[in-house]
């Protein structure tokens, strides 16, 4: 909205046609926003050069004034005292105005060579998206990741917050690079999982198949490199590689960092308030510990299709304690 007002501020102040009040929100806008400042004066200088001849000037003007008017926006009145030479003058000022502020916007959101999605998930939610390249992506609840609808440039870049799990085509040419708030994953071809939730302690990338190279943004000298069952763990700034933790649980062993892709919860002596955590977002409620002692409890389970009152009474067979759902809201005491 401020680069759409700005625009039409600046219109009538060329025109000659801007009241006090918006020439005191111009401005405003112009001291909060020192890139549209630096375009306002570039193009008022123009304005102020050489008039434009106003032969052949009415057709021109008529094609951009009609391209210029928006349905319900407001816009620009054209006086009658005004040559038709300093209105076409005024339009090519706005074009390339908005042209200006819309190639700045989308360049601080994301390289200005593509456009920008991002897909969100909320608790309880899990979505799977195909990448331009054909690169598959699971995306766990409570996350989001942004990606450009075409790769365009010489590595295929996406940004992740939350967890998500990646197969991702392979092309040498073209490396696939995950970048979280902590870390850079970059992957030629391969099945790995990322998560990176901000209220978790830790930064994980576990690698299922294939070559990965982790990289810190503290430290950008340090590379790890990961092989197939390795697991990266980032906590309190310091990396570490360990092997994948295994369920042994109905005939097989599974990987329960990636349980979550195959709709399946488990966890390994994990403490309570872990454990909470992830209950948040498999179930989509807030646990709240009336006694911090118990957030220290460790359990080891493993969930699919029980609710969430099943798995509460599941755990109280083994720790002593008492629940109670109100809303969203599961409150956790002895």
């Amino acid at each position: 909205m401020t680069d759409q007002r700005f625009t039409e501020l600046l219109g009538k102040q060329l025109a000659g046609e801007i009241s006090p009040d918006e020439s005191v929100e111009l401005k405003s806008i112009l001291a909060d926003h020192p890139v549209l400042k630096k375009e306002h004066d570039v193009l008022v200088n123009y304005f102020e050069s050489e008039p434009v001849e106003d032969e052949n000037t009415d057709p021109v003007f008529e094609r951009i004034k009609a391209q210029i008017k928006v349905p319900e926006q407001p816009v620009l009145r054209v006086s009658r005292h005004k040559s038709y030479g300093t209105w076409l003058k005024i339009a090519v000022v706005l074009a390339i105005a908005l042209a200006a502020v819309l190639i700045y916007n989308r360049g601080t959101i994301f390289s200005p060579k593509a456009d920008v999605l991002n897909v969100q998930t909320k608790a309880a939610e899990v979505k799977t998206i195909v990448l331009a390249d054909g690169s598959t992506v699971k995306i766990n609840s409570g996350s989001s990741l942004k990606y450009p609808a075409q790769f365009k440039a010489d590595t295929r870049e996406v940004y992740l917050s939350g967890e998500a799990f990646f197969e991702v085509q392979k092309d040498p040419a073209h490396p696939f690079i995950v970048h979280t708030s902590q870390m850079a994953v970059k992957v030629l071809g391969t099945e790995f999982d990322v998560k990176a939730y901000a209220n978790d302690a830790f930064t994980e990338t576990t690698l299922i198949r294939g070559k990965v190279s982790v990289s810190l943004r503290n430290n950008a000298d340090q590379t790890f490199i990961l092989k197939p069952n390795d697991k990266f763990t980032l906590s309190n700034g310091k990396g570490s590689i360990s092997q994948l933790t295994l369920f042994n649980g109905s005939g097989a062993d599974k990987i329960i960092e990636t349980a979550w892709v195959n709709h399946e919860l488990i966890f390994k002596n994990n403490r309570f308030d872990e454990v909470a955590k992830l209950f948040e977002r498999w179930y989509g409620v807030k646990i709240n510990f009336k006694e911090s002692e118990l957030k220290a409890v460790q359990f080891t389970g493993h969930f699919g299709k029980e609710s969430l009152t099943e798995a509460l009474n599941v755990l109280k067979l083994i720790e002593n304690f008492n629940y109670s759902v109100k809303g969203k809201n599961v409150y956790i005491y002895r």
